[in-house]
């Protein structure tokens, strides 16, 4: 199975995602600085954060894991 990660089942991410995690909270940067209003760009500054939080979640999951194993 092509992609298959056995342990991103059990809760656990990869650099992978943090890295994918990563560029869409840099997308939302991008578009924020193109947005028509300020709402829209705050919108979109949010969502980067958001995008970013699961970006460290991420690397300290997979952190967690390395140690662990």
């Amino acid at each position: 199975m092509d992609g298959y990660r056995p342990f991103r089942y059990l809760g656990l991410m990869s650099q992978e995602d943090a890295r994918r995690f990563r560029e869409q909270a840099n997308e939302c940067r991008q578009l924020a600085e193109k947005a028509i209003s300020q709402d829209a760009a705050e919108a979109w500054l949010r969502l980067a954060g958001d995008w970013m939080k699961l970006a460290e979640a991420a690397e300290k999951r997979q952190s967690r894991f390395d140690r662990d194993f």
